[in-house]
């Protein structure tokens, strides 16, 4: 069922709203929001400038010449030294052939050989510029760039290239050097004896982490979940872990190679095609693929993943046989033992160029899985599936074990600069200067402020049905158990204007348009639980408790006219809770918390004796960025709904279709999984009552914490809010330049050298002093 979440209306004038589907997981490279055309080029080319490298034979010109006007005895300094004594004829040739820059790079050399202190009669400048295209198929820096060390006492050489290669490649899944499935399957099975660090940093063994969980499902996530870097293990025990289950993996691959015969014979087939070099038919068809060319402009050609440079025919061929390993590994491991034979054995016979669906090799259902797979780098740069059409079987091959390579482009620009003989000289000049002194002025507009926060949110979607609201993958309640946190909020906050000062200061009206930014802290109580509607699950009623949270964060504003557009962005987190029934409801993991701000200035009445009254609306959508879907591009929490980790507990505790309680009990026992929360909003007035640079506020509001579904956008939102909880807060802000002084001075001197007039003028405007600064617009105001 889809899911129609938004949170933010404008009353009066114009409704905001955030919709989005609750679709199932899809990798982020099937979720690029640029979307290119096949052929589209990539390359973005950064300019930069540096000194033209002067060659050998330019030197010697120069160092020639400057031996000649080193002695001044053998040529007149008036009529100078022709260019043909300087230069022979097969130099001037050579030079001219360099064109400008060439000329320019001789005579700036000319100027290095001289005696210091001389020069010939002008300065040059020789510069070219460099032209460097960045594409992100081209893995650069990136690129397994191989250890000058020797290999490893217990593993060959090979397959440390092949460890480093798949540490370069990045196919865009993003998934952080994390094993798959099917290999941290594979490997539970196979080598239980394997050893790797567990999360508090001591050795484990794949048996005692598939006895420690109760089934091999849970298992391979415990084991994978030990391959990447996550809250619970360092990033450095992470790729160790990653990379003895790599090196593990490839022994296994490597002896399925060794056993099956078809696979040893094409391992010794490749071989021997490497050897011969430039004849090798599995190289040419590497070289001769054209599938980078498109969006690689001047392509120089492929690298392999395990090399840092073009492929070189003759260094393969010197090291056949570990270069057809590399290249059978990573084939292998990217496409499985029996595809990688079958293109393999194509690119042998020399079929590189056919289009693999023309070799009947593999079925279309078969073949379209190897060519979205092969892709994936491309899929997430926006390519559509048009791309994968018509790939050969050296395609295939090259998206796997390679990666392009792009020139850099060499623009010459050089120029003389021609150095100035004479003086001019200026009889008459006047110079005119305007200096503006403003003092005290309200560039900034600081303040503080402490206030009592009431928040409400209720906890839904949990991946257990601990508060049901999911059933078979829908969403069929909507109720959930509601949270409230009471406590206070401290804020500094400025605004930043950009207008002409001393008109805010005279006016004493803030700008149309401008800016605020800030930074907040609170603390206080959260409840859980006490919400009579709380739905019983599985687990019984959501547990009674109260803790102390705290959060902190940042405030960003735009203001125009009467209303300011805000946002909040905090983190909230609680004390951990001992019984694992309330630490499923606890915030110790920490959540992110947004709150999406339209204040609306009403009324604006100003009395002597600086006293104001204001009315503000003030309309509020707050979340976690959880059930946004994919209006969330990054969903930086485990526990946020739909995000990866989410889906994969939710796939294993209804895995069929049924729900697992006992592995559901688990999960909840050891604190692995936590409870989600859905989105609220709120809508209130605020009232307050000014004294110069102090203001205190009261605030009446109705909460709504219960999210939108159907097609009554507007009406429910209304509906719900006005049926929504009461609530109410205070809070006092402090100004702290309220009061402003401004005051310009002017300047204006005339000099004129020719009948040494010099004439001086000097204005003072008045000060002007205000006590309260400059007010916020409102719809309805007295002026003053």
């Amino acid at each position: 069922m889809k899911i129609k979440t938004f949170t933010l209306l404008v009353l009066l004038s114009f409704v905001i709203a955030f919709v989005s589907n609750a679709q199932s997981y899809r990798a982020p490279q099937d979720t690029a929001k640029t979307k290119r055309a096949p052929n589209e080029s990539l390359t973005k080319d950064s300019l930069s400038t540096r000194l033209l490298k002067a060659d050998s034979r330019l030197l010697g010109c120069a160092v020639k010449a400057a031996d000649m006007l080193k002695d001044t005895t053998k040529f007149d300094n008036k009529k100078g030294i022709p260019l043909e004594q300087l230069f022979s004829d097969d130099d001037l040739r050579y030079i001219a052939d360099q064109g400008v820059s060439g000329a320019v790079a001789l005579f700036d050399l000319i100027n290095q050989n001289l005696p210091k202190g001389e020069s010939i009669a002008f300065k040059t400048d020789s510069l070219e510029k460099i032209i460097t295209p960045n594409n992100p198929l081209v893995l650069k820096n990136l690129r397994a760039m191989i250890s000058d060390k020797p290999a490893t006492i217990t593993e060959p050489q090979w397959k440390e290239n092949v460890y480093q290669a798949y540490v370069a490649r990045d196919y865009g899944t993003q998934l952080f050097n994390t094993i798959t499935i099917t290999s941290a399957t594979r490997e539970i099975r196979e080598s239980p004896t394997l050893e790797i660090k567990d999360f508090d940093g001591s050795p484990v063994t794949l048996r005692r982490i598939l006895s420690r969980n109760k089934t091999e499902q849970a298992a391979v996530a415990d084991f994978r979940e030990h391959t990447f870097p996550n809250n619970r293990i360092s990033k450095e025990n992470a790729n160790e872990n990653y990379r003895r289950a790599l090196f593990e993996l490839m022994g296994l691959q490597e002896n399925d190679i060794s056993r099956h015969p078809e696979s040893k014979r094409l391992l010794a087939d490749l071989t021997n095609d490497l050897q011969r070099g430039q004849e090798s038919n599995v190289l040419f068809a590497l070289k001769s693929s054209h599938f980078f060319d498109a969006n690689v402009p001047g392509n120089l050609g492929p690298v392999l993943l395990t090399e840092s440079k073009v492929i070189n025919n003759s260094e393969i061929a010197a090291n056949a046989q570990s270069k057809a390993m590399e290249l059978m590994m990573l084939v292998s491991l990217h496409y499985g033992e029996r595809d990688a034979v079958k293109l393999f054995r194509q690119l042998i016979n020399g079929n590189g160029p056919v289009p693999a669906r023309q070799t009947n090799e593999f079925t279309p259902k078969r073949l379209n899985e190897l060519t979205a797979h092969g892709v994936e780098k491309f899929k997430s740069l926006g390519f559509q599936q048009n791309k994968t059409q018509n790939m050969t079987n050296a395609d295939l091959v090259l998206v796997a074990v390679s990666s392009p390579a792009v020139p850099v482009q060499i623009k010459s620009n050089g120029y003389l600069a021609i150095q100035a003989v004479g003086q001019s000289i200026i009889n008459n000049y006047s110079i005119t200067e305007e200096t503006t002194i403003i003092r005290n002025t309200i560039l900034f507009n600081p303040r503080i402020s402490l206030n009592s926060r009431h928040t409400e949110y209720r906890t839904a979607y949990d991946v257990i049905d601990y508060v049901p609201e999911i059933q078979n993958g829908q969403f069929f309640d909507q109720r959930g158990s509601r949270v409230t946190q009471n406590g206070v909020e401290l804020r500094l906050e400025t605004d930043l204007y950009f207008s002409n000062p001393e008109k805010i200061s005279k006016k004493g009206v803030k700008p149309v348009v401008y800016p605020e930014f800030g930074i907040l802290a609170g603390i206080g109580t959260r409840s859980v639980g006490y919400d009579a509607s709380t739905t019983n699950g599985v687990f019984g009623p959501v547990p009674q408790f109260q803790s102390r949270y705290q959060n902190w964060g940042a405030h960003l504003g735009l203001n125009v006219g009467p209303v300011m557009l805000g946002t909040d962005a905090t983190l909230l987190s609680t004390p951990t809770q001992s019984d694992p029934l309330k630490s499923f409801f606890d915030l110790s993991q920490s959540m992110t918390y947004f709150r999406y701000e339209i204040l609306t200035h009403i009324l604006y009445l100003g009395f002597k004796k600086d006293y104001s009254f204001t009315v503000d609306l003030d309309l509020v959508g707050e979340s976690n960025n959880e059930g946004f879907g994919d209006l969330t591009t990054t969903q930086g929490s485990d526990y946020q709904i739909k995000s990866a980790k989410w889906n994969q507990d939710y796939n294993q505790i209804h895995a069929g279709g049924v729900y697992n309680q006992q592995l559901a009990t688990y999960l909840l026992d050891n604190g692995y999984v936590k409870a989600s929360y859905a989105s609220s909003n709120y809508a209130a007035l605020n009232l307050g009552i000014q004294k110069s640079n102090l203001k205190l506020t009261g605030t009446a509001g109705l909460y709504d914490i219960h999210t939108r579904t159907g097609n009554q956008l507007a009406d429910n939102l209304i509906r719900n809010t006005w049926r929504g909880n009461l609530f109410g807060a205070i809070g006092l802000t402090y100004n702290f330049v309220s009061k402003s002084t401004t005051s310009k001075h002017v300047k204006k001197d005339t000099y004129t050298s020719t009948d040494t007039k010099h004439n001086i003028q000097e204005t003072d405007s008045g000060e002007e002093t205000r006590t309260t600064g400059p007010r916020n617009h409102a719809i309805i105001t007295n002026n003053k």
